[in-house]
């Protein structure tokens, strides 16, 4: 047999088990059901998390796909990123747009955001869940107004080893195929999609309005505070 063809079967068959690796943990999660889905996922990153103690320091990237595989089939990313983005992604801005390349445009940047954005957090999740050492997660609904047949609210507590508590509320919405997604989270009473809409206004204020250079450089104005007083410097 031919080298090169030996070469293309060999990169063939490494990808075949990168995929089936992934599909492994990514199974479908049902989201008919708001509570079920949060409770699968759930239990599915942590088995997930507690497997990848094993090879996560020396292949962080196939642990982050592979959380991803889970996070990304309950988390609504575009609703997220425009409440993030806020008026930079309004229909208002959108409607004002004079031509069509500008539209064009304006979507691309929502999208390119949310997949920062999902990649950004899956990320940092990914990292909080390798030191979990908890004993038991329970779910509860906790939804108290507005429309329960759209959205509801869930509590998740969690408890550590010794005992101690912590809450993370998710908000889900019913979308118009009638399953379920999580469209923002508040973790101990912090809001983390209105503090990241205040930490995306005041990188673009502080870029000059450059609001593609704020999506283009979110991980690394999130990771690193400093770059965006260096390159005002540099201006």
């Amino acid at each position: 047999m031919p080298i090169a063809k030996v070469q293309i079967l060999r990169i063939f068959f490494a990808l075949a088990s990168l995929i089936l690796t992934v599909l492994v943990h990514a199974n479908t999660i049902p989201r008919n059901d708001p509570e079920k889905m949060l409770v699968q996922a759930t239990n599915e990153l942590l088995n997930l998390s507690r497997e990848a103690r094993d090879y996560a320091k020396q292949d962080p990237q196939r642990y982050y796909d592979e959380v991803a595989g889970i996070i990304g089939q309950v988390i609504d990313k575009n609703y997220f990123a425009r409440g993030v983005m806020a008026t930079y992604a309004s229909q208002r801005l959108y409607r004002s747009l004079p031509t069509d390349a500008e539209k064009t445009a304006f979507n691309a940047r929502i999208t390119r955001f949310a997949d920062t954005l999902q990649a950004v957090l899956i990320e940092k999740y990914a990292d909080a869940l390798l030191t979990f050492g908890g004993e038991r997660i329970d779910v509860q609904n906790i939804t108290s107004s507005g429309s329960p047949d759209t959205k509801v609210s869930l509590l998740q507590t969690i408890y550590d080893k010794n005992n101690k508590t912590y809450n993370v509320q998710y908000n889900l919405q019913k979308k118009s195929d009638g399953l379920w997604l999580i469209n923002n989270v508040i973790v101990e009473g912090i809001n983390m999609g209105a503090t990241y809409r205040n930490q995306f206004s005041e990188a673009v204020d502080k870029h000059q309005g450059d609001v593609d250079y704020v999506v283009d450089h979110w991980g690394e104005l999130m990771n690193n505070p400093q770059k965006s007083t260096e390159k005002n410097d540099a201006q």
